[in-house]
């Protein structure tokens, strides 16, 4: 699944809890499956989140599909892409229903791109066509400029045809269509029926993935249902998938450990070495494209001052960090992007080449120009998430911030929604932030960080703009990613962020799942895993 960060979701949805004729099941016929903290929307076109990133790929088909680290076919059989690279034709399969029994045609895949962009939908997500591939027309609809999709440039010219034009060429087009994450085709009648808040309800809702929508449970689970109208279906070899909300990471091993669980969100800290001697082989720990950064709030004095901003951002022993406080595995990073592509010349921090002491040396200096010392000390939050790692990262942080330049730094944890919320409220001084990629490369994180893109942060930046479009319109891959690490060397200059770490994706998948692939991006669909009795 196209996984990014967590953001904050507009147009929240009826959760009702709704069992729409689910019939009595065995235990073995459930694949058991940890989520985390709870979803955020269900609403296809609408959630940004990870976690309901999951579900929904399991509920929803895109163009194409992944599994593992494999695009394949998914709702279209077959695509062809022009010799200069701005247009992909997708050639759907014959046949193709919605799970109510609606013929499924090339028009839902483009109302479904159309109401991701429209301001009143509020997705978080009309950035990737605007910044992560530039589709004809996509920013004109989200400005509000364009009110109908006359002219966006993705267009149905029957039913089985579905054809993008893009600005620029964008080589990362079909890692962005990957899965339903992105572009979900949409089922009209049933939101012009209930209305955008209603029918995503399992009572109303149609998907045209290989799973059915059955129940919604609060800060419980989610259950879906094979769904015998997929294309497919006759391979879907899980009959039910259950996605159990698991905040607690030890809990959650308790649950697995009891048989309750059949994959696990994640693995706790401190159970890591035992599990890694006692069950090797369904101990999964994959490198991700997963990185960490604080975000320093600019719209605060204090951190409009880029003395400040360097000063605390070099003042992070990211090695002592990572290896001794927080001890999840994770990789030290001077960049923002990570270097996951062994092509791209990946920038660092200038001071990157120094030795910590050498830094912190540094970070007092700027620190004190900054006009902060033990007679004015700086006193901010740091709003993490309440997950184990974060919190103890965070507290990290504010020891190393306390001890080299007497910064009394609060560390405040927040759930999962309340985090989102406080990111666009703009409660926070530094917020302990995140971002999943979507393919390993600088193009899944970089455009994120346009001020068109997101204006989370509030950073205004003509030269960071310039530099992205620039290398937007590269069609050499080599000068396409060298053009990317000039703009990512502005962005590091900048100092308004702070990066951390790389985090890799630590799972517990029992002996009888088959079909498990490793995958950095995330992507474990379902309907590609079976479940031996």
């Amino acid at each position: 699944m196209s996984i990014t960060r967590f953001s904050l979701l507009a147009g929240g949805w009826l959760a009702l809890a709704t069992a729409f004729g689910a019939p009595a099941m065995a235990q073995d016929d459930t694949l058991d499956r940890g989520i985390g903290s709870e979803w955020s929307s269900m609403d296809p076109h609408v959630n940004f989140d990870a976690a309901a990133g999951f579900i929904l790929g399991d509920a929803y088909e895109g163009l194409v599909n992944y599994q593992g680290t494999k695009i394949l076919p998914g709702a279209a059989e077959s695509w062809d892409v022009s010799e200069d690279g701005r247009t992909y034709t997708f050639h759907l399969r014959d046949g193709l229903v919605w799970s109510n029994g609606d013929p499924l045609v090339a028009q839902d895949f483009v109302n479904g791109l159309f109401r991701t962009l429209l301001p009143e939908t509020g997705s978080e997500r009309g950035y990737y066509f605007t910044s992560v591939v530039q589709v004809v027309g996509a920013a004109d609809i989200i400005s509000g400029d364009a009110t109908d999709a006359s002219g966006l440039g993705m267009t149905a010219p029957d039913d089985r045809t579905v054809v993008i034009q893009l600005e620029n060429p964008a080589p990362h087009v079909l890692n962005i269509l990957g899965g339903a994450f992105s572009m979900p085709p949409l089922h009209s009648p049933s939101v012009d029926e209930y209305g955008p808040g209603v029918f995503i309800d399992p009572a109303h809702v149609v998907t045209n993935g290989a799973y059915l929508i059955r129940e919604v449970v609060p800060q419980s689970h989610v259950l879906l249902e094979r769904n015998p109208l997929y294309w497919d279906a006759a391979n879907v070899s899980i009959p039910f998938v259950k996605y159990h909300v698991t905040e607690d990471a030890s809990t959650e091993l308790l649950r697995y450990q009891a048989g309750e669980l059949e994959v696990t969100y994640d693995i706790p800290l401190a159970q890591m070495e035992g599990l890694l001697a006692s069950d090797p082989g369904e101990v999964h720990i994959t490198p991700g494209v997963d990185i960490v950064y604080y975000s320093f709030n600019l719209l605060r004095e204090p951190f409009q001052d880029i003395n400040l901003r360097r000063a605390l951002t070099i003042a992070i022993d990211r090695e002592t960090l990572e290896g001794k406080i927080v001890r999840a595995g994770a990789i030290p990073n001077y960049s923002f992007s990570g270097g996951f592509d062994p092509n791209y010349h990946l920038p660092v921090m200038d001071e990157a080449a120094m030795t910590q002491d050498e830094r912190n040396a540094l970070a007092q200096q700027l620190y004190a120009e900054a006009g902060y010392g033990p007679d004015n000390p700086l006193t901010i939050n740091i709003v993490p998430t309440v997950a184990e790692e974060s919190v103890r990262r965070a507290q990290g942080v504010a020891l190393m911030w306390k001890q080299v330049l007497g910064v009394n730094a609060v560390v405040e944890p927040q759930e999962r929604k309340a985090w989102l919320d406080a990111f666009y409220a703009g409660t926070w001084d530094v917020f302990a932030d995140n971002l999943v990629g979507d393919f390993p490369g600088p193009e899944t994180f970089l455009p994120y960080m346009r001020p068109s893109a997101e204006a989370g942060y509030n950073w205004v930046s003509p030269d960071y703009e310039a530099a992205m479009d620039v290398a937007s319109a590269q069609t050499v891959p080599q000068e396409r990613l060298d053009a990317l690490a000039v703009a990512e060397k502005i962005l590091l200059d900048d100092y308004i962020v702070a990066p951390i770490a790389i985090i890799p994706s630590r799972q517990l998948v029992s002996s009888r799942v088959g079909g498990w692939e490793d995958s950095p991006v995330g992507y474990h669909n379902s309907q590609y895993l079976t479940l031996d009795q």
